[in-house]
């Protein structure tokens, strides 16, 4: 009941985790705040489909969200994932570096949002500076309050992960640094070399 006084409750605590319809259908939930339009068209055509025949029971994960959408997380689809790979974090909000330390949960939300955006391909919360907040996720919002502080989950891994980013970091800036020339043989003074 905590953060619940009303008590509401979603449609798989009231009809049963394990309900289906006369048909065999199961609940569906397709979570957000609020849901992404195409995960939620994409879902109920699925069912369309499955109800008619012409495709397999919907898989779902233990939550009853379908896995095809809610199996990755929002940060292996956000813009700003190789910042966390290499330890580079936001201190601001505004910042285009990762910004879990902001209060960003997308290493751990399954979500799509990342990878699909909101509206014709654009969008999701930290692709476009805001924190994801978990609203895809059972639980929500309890278990990811308070909002805007760093997940405590990512204290260790983003101490680790800037150790280790680091590193990365500057192995990568050294091979760009000896791959980013034109090699000699299309430099123009050895091509008017070699025409003499």
């Amino acid at each position: 009941m905590e953060g619940n006084p009303t008590g509401c409750m979603g449609l798989p605590d009231y009809l049963g985790w394990q309900w289906k319809s006369k048909v065999e259908i199961p609940i569906v939930c397709v979570p957000g705040c609020p849901v992404q339009p195409d995960n939620f068209m994409e879902t109920l055509l699925y069912l369309l489909y499955m109800a008619s025949g012409r495709a397999p029971m919907i898989p779902l994960d233990e939550a009853l969200r379908p896995t095809w959408l809610f199996g990755s997380t929002v940060h292996e689809g956000c813009d700003r994932g190789g910042y966390y790979e290499q330890g580079q974090f936001g201190e601001e909000y505004g910042s285009p570096l990762c910004i879990v330390k902001l209060g960003c949960w997308g290493p751990v939300v399954q979500c799509n949002v990342g990878k699909r955006g909101w509206m014709g391909g654009i969008g999701g919360c930290p692709n476009v500076g805001g924190i994801c907040i978990g609203c895809t996720m059972p639980g929500f919002p309890d278990k990811f309050m308070p909002f805007m502080n760093q997940p405590p989950g990512s204290l260790l891994s983003s101490a680790a992960v800037q150790t280790y980013g680091r590193a990365i970091h500057a192995l990568r800036k050294f091979t760009q640094a000896s791959l980013n020339k034109v090699p000699s043989w299309r430099r123009q003074s050895a091509i008017l070399g070699n025409s003499d």
